[in-house]
């Protein structure tokens, strides 16, 4: 669904969005024992599927991560890479879950580890939520967002977008949310010093779910990286901020004017 946000200026741009489920998600079969490792090898099937050779990829939040880890697994086959309001690696990281805002989200990525059944009851909460009280579950949203998001969220259409992503995200239930969450927290089973394909990296400061210290932290132990903080931008900055995106996007792939 966030591919449709992008729809207009890439094909303007002369690009080809493909927006794909993790697993678990949407339609996408759920993964047992899953791992961010396994995320870059559903890429490269999908390309080649598609007979794609070399393609650029983006993820946005919880896709951010994902996105990181293909410029380490996949850097051959990538044109360009970029991380929007994504995390960082806890492992790399002590005591990152403390720069969360949310009290609530703080205490989740404890549960993750200690006690996962309360960890996806977290989430069967916020499916239920999705599915049963929509209005509610959307003002639950807006109470956690700074001004810049606020004003985003407020817009024509939002709503409904933002309530049709959560619906095919917990299509399934919420073992591929939870899952999808709960990777983020544990070791990524490489160093971030060791991508050597050139990244670029995008935070608002002004972000109330992702702390922008994870943006600052992962720049720091990424090589070649370039960190874009956006200053009094918050979660939902791609909204506004496509022509930035897609300058950048246009520069790696030699486009640029």
């Amino acid at each position: 669904m966030e591919g449709q946000t992008f729809h207009e200026i890439a094909q303007e741009r002369g690009y080809r969005i493909i927006s794909t489920d993790r697993p678990g998600m949407g339609e996408s079969t759920y993964l047992k024992g899953r791992r961010f490792l396994d995320y870059p090898q559903d890429i490269l099937q999908l390309a080649d599927h598609l007979s794609i050779e070399q393609f650029g990829v983006t993820g946005w939040s919880g896709g951010g991560a994902h996105t990181t880890v293909c410029a380490y697994a996949i850097p051959e086959q990538l044109l360009f890479n970029m991380s929007f309001a994504g995390y960082t690696s806890f492992i790399e990281m002590p005591g990152a879950e403390q720069y969360i805002k949310s009290p609530l989200d703080r205490m989740s990525v404890g549960l993750s580890k200690e006690h996962p059944r309360l960890f996806k009851l977290f989430f069967d909460l916020m499916g239920l939520s999705e599915k049963h009280i929509p209005e509610s579950y959307f003002k639950s949203l807006l109470k956690t967002m700074g001004d810049a998001d606020t004003e985003i969220a407020s817009a024509p259409g939002f709503k409904e977008l933002f309530l049709t992503e959560e619906h095919e995200a917990f299509r399934q239930g919420s073992l591929g949310v939870t899952t999808d969450a709960a990777v983020h927290y544990v070791d990524w089973e490489f160093q971030l010093s060791k991508i050597l394909f050139p990244i670029h990296i995008f935070h608002g400061t002004d972000d109330q779910l992702v702390p922008v210290d994870y943006a600052r932290h992962l720049s720091e132990h990424v090589p070649k990286s370039t960190l874009h903080i956006l200053e009094g931008a918050g979660h939902l900055f791609p909204f506004r901020e496509q022509k930035q995106i897609f300058d950048t996007i246009d520069d790696a792939c030699g486009r640029g004017m």
